[in-house]
């Protein structure tokens, strides 16, 4: 016992180690190793709200020598973190950036409704804010913004015509008045309005509002510069290989951004600090905070080995049920598996574009204070599919247990081998359990952010800290997905198709957690492929292909992270299954994770 507990502590200290040595790098590559100093600003927008951004600023500026300054805008459910390759890009190369949580995201209050008032969302408040900064040239001032960022640049850009540049990123192509414009373009863009309702991309060039937009006349080829920086006419639309979201992150829009405002910005002088627009660095940053978020999950499993083995928490650790041949320890066989593989894989694929869709809206009119759209769609969805498998189980479970003597014991509900019997203070220490984990996931995070400034994502927000409006919704929100995890997460995966155990521990996590993920995720995944597939062959996307242009754009958008986010979920339901002999654990972990990544990055 106490060499368990010795490993296990080991353990602990090694995940923990690499945590902090992720965002130690992490924050080295953002300030460019200390040539750049970033650090988080707090000022007021229209009315008061208040606004955060993080200000990027190179060592070289200064009152007696200012360099130009480029105010950054995120896009719809995203963060100020989402420009981090623009705002470490551009500074290390001697530009001041102002990177904006924009109203409802981030850090930042106030609410997208607040639009009506504010166009900018914030925009210009942050624009006035850069450009009253003492080691900021005045006179040189940019803006770039990606999707609902370059709605707002443009609006930051019509309210202040003293800028030189501005870079719009899948947001459609502005209007002529605005000074030297570059339109960064996806060929894969998702949203139909950002490719003037063409089917694909490649015939915008010929487009008569891209094209008038452009301030042209004719063709406006990609890749080629037209007109004159000098008055401000200048104007350049590229062709980015990715899909919508993937070119905040694209080495080439990186490249082409850095180019065109050094151009118009810096009339393209190439001092001390000026460095080649593709030597690039932000994606190491971030991969290290990909690592250090998931390091950090990966802390849980010694943590819990280690609290498992004191005398209060033991009890929690059931023993899984032995498979023996009186059938009272269920396994269930291969054709059963696919059978209902097959089944909720079904019901998950068909369900989760109307749900989503139709839920966001729905929740916000029937909870007035459930205001986040996407995770209402997503909570909806959770919900319902929870509720089908209810149905479904207990039909089957009606059968099974006279059948084939199959218990509740066995679907790892009950706490005694042939009656439902909760042991109500197991479960107790079951919920303490998963609090204190949550706990130390949560200590880690606000220890990151608070003294770094580094938060625990990749390309996306996921474990952030909370703000008071933003935790009162996880509790909201959070009974849906622990029922959905409890049922769909638990008792489907666990009991109902519970597989039979490999030769090694290692081989019955491996094996079980690749068939949990076939079980769960092929349904999103063939919503994903209907969706994309077309659209990479050169069609348009699936589900306008099919005259469902309603569903397309965000809803499969979104599974690019979802579907991740649960493989790396279901591994560590898998464990906590594995462990404990019991649903509840890993349903509680798992369902506070999956609400916490949602409502903490969530616009409001």
């Amino acid at each position: 016992m106490e060499r368990t507990a010795r490993k296990s502590n080991l353990a602990w200290l090694g995940w923990t180690s690499l945590v902090v040595l992720c965002v130690l790098l992490a924050r080295g590559i953002e300030t460019n190793f200390g040539q750049v100093q970033v650090s988080l600003v707090r000022f007021s927008g229209d009315g008061g709200v208040p606004l955060v951004g993080k200000l990027y600023v190179p060592l070289t500026a200064s009152a007696e020598n200012p360099r130009p300054g480029v105010l950054s805008l995120h896009g719809f459910q995203n963060d100020k973190e989402t420009q981090d390759g623009f705002a470490i890009e551009l500074s290390r190369r001697g530009f001041v950036v102002l990177a904006l949580d924009q109203y409802g995201h981030g850090d930042s209050g106030g609410r997208l409704a607040l639009r009506e008032q504010d166009p900018t969302l914030g925009g210009n408040a942050a624009y006035q804010y850069l450009k009253g900064l003492p080691y900021v040239d005045a006179a040189s001032l940019g803006v770039i913004g990606h999707s609902m960022g370059a709605a707002t640049s443009v609006a930051v850009a019509a309210l202040n015509p003293d800028h030189r540049a501005v870079n719009l990123q899948c947001g459609g192509a502005g209007n002529p008045e605005l000074n030297n414009v570059l339109v960064t373009q996806a060929r894969f863009e998702e949203f139909l309005d950002f490719r003037e309702n063409m089917p694909t991309i490649e015939n915008l060039t010929m487009h008569v509002n891209r094209v008038s937009a452009l301030g042209l006349t004719e063709e406006a080829a990609w890749d080629t510069t037209y007109n004159s920086f000098a008055d401000g006419s200048a104007r350049r639309q590229t062709l980015i290989d990715t899909v919508h979201p993937g070119v905040t992150h694209n080495r080439k829009a990186v490249a082409e951004a850095v180019t065109w405002l050094n151009i118009a910005l810096n009339d393209g002088e190439t001092g001390d600090d000026w460095i080649d627009p593709q030597r690039q660095i932000f994606m190491f940053k971030e991969v290290c905070t990909l690592l250090a978020l998931l390091c950090a999950l990966a802390s849980m499993i010694p943590l819990t080995n280690r609290l498992l083995a004191t005398p209060f928490f033991a009890a929690v650790a059931q023993p899984l049920p032995e498979e023996v041949p009186d059938n009272r320890a269920y396994a269930a066989s291969d054709r059963l598996w696919r059978k209902y593989a097959w089944v909720n894989n079904l019901i998950a694929g068909l369900t989760y574009p109307l749900l989503t869709a139709a839920g966001g809206y729905l929740l916000a009119t029937l909870v007035p204070g459930l205001s986040m759209i996407i995770a209402n769609g997503v909570v909806t969805w959770l919900l319902v599919n929870a509720l089908i498998y209810m149905l479904i189980f207990s039909l089957w479970y009606r059968r099974n247990h006279k059948k084939r003597n199959v218990t509740l014991f066995n679907m790892g509900i009950s706490f005694d081998t042939q009656k439902l019997r909760l042991d109500w203070g197991i479960l107790g220490k079951t919920v303490l359990l998963g609090a204190i984990l949550l706990g130390w996931l949560y200590l880690l995070v606000s220890l990151s952010q608070r003294l770094t400034g580094i938060e625990f994502r990749f390309l996306w927000p996921f474990m952030r800290q909370f703000s008071p409006e933003r935790f009162a919704s996880f509790w909201l929100y959070l009974p849906a997905a622990l029922l959905f995890f409890l049922l769909n997460g638990g008792v489907f995966l666990f009991g109902q198709t519970r597989q039979r155990k490999e030769e090694t521990g290692t081989q019955t996590q491996g094996f079980w957690w690749l068939r949990n993920c076939i079980a769960g995720l092929s349904g999103l995944a063939a919503v994903w492929a209907f969706q994309y597939i077309p659209f990479f062959l050169g069609f348009a996307p699936g589900f306008e292909l099919a005259g469902l242009p309603l569903l397309s754009g965000m809803i499969p958008l979104l599974l690019f992270v979802y579907i991740p986010e649960f493989v790396v979920l279901y591994f560590f339901l898998t464990w906590f299954y594995r462990r404990t002999g019991k649903v509840y654990l890993g349903a509680l972990v798992i369902a506070s994770l999956a609400m916490w990544w949602l409502t903490a990055g969530t616009a409001m």
